[in-house]
Formats: structure tokens, sequence, C-alpha cells
């Protein structure tokens, strides 16, 4: 089975897939594959470097995308596989490529919480401008991914309780 585990920045995408690693389970952080995901400008099409944005003026110009190939290289070299991230711009492109999608959800509060808390490599969610970013794509994103067919899993409360659903839902 392949599965795809989604949801803003700050939903637990990747302290998720390292639990269930833990537990056994075959999972990869996409975030951790160079260059399948990366910004692009929307009018020259290059791609951009993310850097810590001060302004939200800077999403008006840019999309998030997957890079489908190297994706589907990926879901080839195993034929159980749990993988997490986020491409807003062309997620709906690759989602037929998994038998289940899980769209992790919590409340804006816990989001900024947890960006502002984090540790990750790009540094992404620190500043005031990705954390407003973040909470108003969130109104528009969950709804599309819900309304591919996936399965909220709320992860607002405790991690064991989260892998334990998310477990119980790929079995």
């Amino acid at each position: 089975m392949k599965v795809l585990i989604t949801g803003i920045a700050g939903t637990g995408k990747s302290t998720i897939v390292k639990a269930l690693n833990e537990r056994g389970v075959n999972s990869i952080d996409l975030h951790d594959v160079p260059e399948l995901m990366f910004w692009q400008d929307k009018v020259t099409k290059n791609r951009v470097q993310y850097t810590p944005i001060h302004s939200r003026d800077w999403f008006d110009t840019v999309d998030r995308f997957c890079d489908i190939s190297k994706l589907k290289d990926i879901l080839n070299e195993s034929e159980n596989i749990v993988v997490a991230g986020t491409a807003g711009d062309n997620q709906a492109e690759y989602f037929p490529l998994f038998d289940k999608i899980i769209l992790l959800q919590c409340s804006p509060e816990t989001l900024i919480y947890r960006m502002e808390t984090r540790v990750n490599k790009s540094g992404y969610g620190k500043t005031k401008a990705e954390q407003e970013d973040n909470i108003a794509w969130q109104k528009e994103f969950d709804p599309e991914v819900l309304s591919h067919g996936a399965i909220p899993v709320d992860t607002g409360g405790s991690l064991d309780d989260a892998v334990d659903k998310i477990i119980s839902l790929i079995q």
C-alpha cells in the first residue's frame, strides 16, 4: 500500500514519519529528498531558493511544487511505503499515485506554537509572515485535499494517539 500523509506546515508530518519508522513502518519525509519539493517563480517558472520570508507578498510570486517523476521513482522502490510532504500547487496531479491519503490537521494556535518552537532544516515558519500565510493557506488547502478523499487525522493531541490512528488506517 502506498500512503501519502499531507498537511500544512506544523501539522506534524516529519514528527509522525519519525515515529512511524520507529514502529517499523517504512516511511519517508519527502522534504528530506533533495530537489523533490521546490518553490517556483510564477512568472519566469524558474526555481527560487527559500530564505526566511518577512513579507506575505513573496507567497504571491511563487508556487510550491513536487517533481512527480522523482516521486514516482521513490514509490516504485517499495511495495508498501508511507510518504509525507506538502506541495500544494500540483498535489492533485500525484494524488492518484496513492492508495490512501491522510490529511493531518490541528488548530491555528497549535500550528503557530509548533512553527515557533520546531527545529527544521529550512527554518520555515519562524517569521510572522510565514505563520500568517500558513494559517490562511490551511483554509484553502484542507478542504481541497478532503475533496480528493483524504482521511483527516487530528494531530492536536498526543503523538502516540495520532500515530496509532494512522497505523490503524494503513493496516
